[in-house]
C-alpha cells in the first residue's frame, strides 16, 4: 500500500506531453485529513472509507437546576493533561428563562466533573459551575490561545453574540472571563449560532468561522 504525495504528473510523461511538472503540494509537517484525492497521488491496495461512530454510554448528564432544560453549545478541547468543556445552561417555559455559561473538565474526554467554583450566584448559592452569566451567554465559545505573541492574561479567548455581532473574552486560566471590549469586532453575518475561531499558525492570524444566508439559504463566512 501507498500514498504518495507527489507530482500530478510523472516527470518523464509530462516533459512527453509538453506540459510543466505540477508542484507537489507543500504540507510540512501538517496532519492534513485524506477526506478526498487532492492530496493522493497513487493510492494502490486502500481506499478512503468514511468511518461510522459507535454509540457508548452517556458520559454528561446535564440535571442542575441552572442547566435547565436547554443545554446548547458544547465547546470542548484538549489542554495539556484535561479536556475543557463550555456550555450553555438555560431554560425556555413559561415560569422562567435564562442563559449561563457552564464548565466542566476531564482527564480523558470520557469521564466528566463539574467542578464547584463558587464564581456566580444562582438561587442564593455559589456551590454550582457556572463561569459566566453576562452578555454572550447565548452562544460562549472559548479556545486556547497558541500565538506566541499572546498575553499571559489573554491564553483563553472567546467569542460570544453581543449587540451589533461577535464581542471578545478573555481569561489567563479558562474559568475566569472578563470582557476585552463590549464593542463587536465582527458585524457582518448571523451569530446566533456556535461560532468557532482559533489562532491559525500557517496564516499568522486569527480565523473565525460563523453563519451567513445568501438568498435565504444558510451558509458559512468567514
Amino acid at each position: 500500500m501507498t500514498l504518495r504525495l507527489v507530482l500530478a504528473f510523472a516527470l518523464t510523461g509530462a516533459m512527453c506531453l509538453g506540459i510543466p511538472a505540477a508542484e507537489p503540494i507543500e504540507i510540512g509537517s501538517r496532519l492534513e485529513p485524506l477526506v478526498d484525492d487532492f492530496l493522493i497521488d497513487t493510492m494502490t491496495g486502500a481506499r478512503l472509507v468514511l468511518g461510522k461512530p459507535t454509540p457508548r454510554k452517556v458520559a454528561v448528564v446535564h440535571n442542575a437546576p441552572w442547566e435547565g432544560s436547554t443545554c446548547c453549545y458544547h465547546t470542548v478541547f484538549q489542554d495539556g493533561n484535561i479536556y475543557r468543556m463550555y456550555y450553555r445552561g438555560s431554560d425556555h417555559n413559561k415560569k422562567n428563562t435564562h442563559q449561563l455559561v457552564c464548565y466542566a473538565e476531564s482527564p480523558d474526554g470520557i469521564h466528566w466533573k463539574k467542578p464547584k467554583l463558587e464564581l456566580c450566584e444562582w438561587a442564593g448559592s455559589k456551590e454550582n459551575n457556572i463561569i459566566w452569566t453576562g452578555v454572550g451567554s447565548h452562544n460562549f465559545a472559548p479556545f486556547k490561545d497558541t500565538n506566541p505573541a499572546c498575553k499571559p492574561d489573554e491564553k483563553y479567548k472567546a467569542l460570544g453574540g453581543g449587540k451589533g455581532g461577535l464581542i471578545v473574552f478573555k481569561s489567563p486560566d479558562g474559568i475566569h472571563w472578563t470582557l476585552v471590549s463590549d464593542k463587536p469586532v465582527i458585524t457582518k453575518g448571523a451569530f446566533d449560532s456556535q461560532n468557532q475561531a482559533f489562532w491559525d499558525e500557517t496564516r499568522g492570524c486569527y480565523v473565525e468561522f460563523h453563519r451567513g444566508f445568501k438568498k435565504g439559504v444558510r451558509d458559512i463566512m468567514t
